[in-house]
């Protein structure tokens, strides 16, 4: 007889960008603690091991949306690698001179729509935003007001800024008045930005008047002038969301670099996390 094991806690990581160092850091730091990962997308670029991390998360990830970079890494059509920054350029198409044939399949099969779990059917993920997937970067509450009117699921899990944030929809009621008139009610929706606090679990008390997006932060490249990676476990029997840190030899990701010929610049960032 087969029995059907749920999955309720989910590892979620995104923008992992080749730093094979970060990632086994935070697969060593959170062995045990749950059932399935989930992974955002930028799987590839910038750093000097994309094989080796596109090899981890086939073996491991029940599920992977297609970033930017692994986009562009493929030279698939709509992204213009001579729009990407010189450094970012460079790191692209070294990738493309060392990427194997299976790392590449792999890529390619990644789809570049939101996506929906089959675990919760109010979730939904993907790289850069339920707008525009691959490109967006969702950096302001305008934005994400924007963004929340493209989904009808209560949360929608996104990545590309490497910044760590939850964006908070609500839809309130709201009585107003003019001088002599009877009072009307209407109802309004506005859009909070929330930094998570490290190790601390959110209560994930969502409605159809209260949704979010949540964004993980970074494993291999954060941007918020912390140099760990960052990542998130989701338990889905709690209904919970906790943000977490953990350190890596960010020294040996940096020599990895520096053997393969990576600009020098994209090295440097990773000790001061922007």
């Amino acid at each position: 007889m087969c029995y059907h094991i749920p999955i309720m806690r989910i590892l979620i990581l995104s923008d992992i960008h080749a730093n094979l160092v970060a990632l086994e850091s935070v697969l060593n730091a959170t062995v045990g603690r749950y059932d399935a990962i989930w992974c955002l997308g930028d799987v590839v670029g910038y750093g000097p091991s994309p094989n080796e991390c596109v090899a981890l998360m086939r073996e491991r990830a029940a599920l992977c949306v297609m970033g930017n970079h692994d986009w562009a890494v493929l030279g698939r059509p709509g992204i213009d690698v001579d729009d990407f920054n010189p450094h970012a350029r460079q790191a692209v198409l070294w990738t493309r001179e060392v990427l194997t044939a299976e790392s590449r399949a792999y890529l390619e099969q990644l789809p570049h729509i939101p996506i929906r779990p089959e675990a919760d059917k109010n979730l939904l993920l993907t790289h850069a935003s339920p707008r525009e997937p691959v490109l967006e970067y969702i950096l302001t509450p305008s934005i994400a007001m924007e963004n929340f009117a493209e989904f009808t699921e209560q949360i929608c899990f996104i990545g590309h800024t490497h910044k760590p944030v939850i964006y908070r929809w609500r839809l309130h009621d709201e009585i107003t008045a003019d001088a002599g008139t009877e009072s009307e009610r209407q109802q309004i929706a506005t859009v909070e930005m929330l930094q998570p606090q490290i190790g601390v679990p959110i209560k994930l008390n969502t409605s159809p008047q209260l949704r979010l997006m949540i964004n993980p932060g970074s494993v291999g490249q954060p941007r918020d002038n912390d140099v760990r990676a960052a990542f998130g476990i989701l338990d889905l029997e709690a209904k919970t969301w906790c943000y977490e840190r953990v350190g890596y030899l960010i020294e040996l990701t940096q020599n990895q670099m520096r053997a393969v010929n990576l600009p020098r610049r994209l090295i440097d960032r990773l000790s001061f996390g922007w």
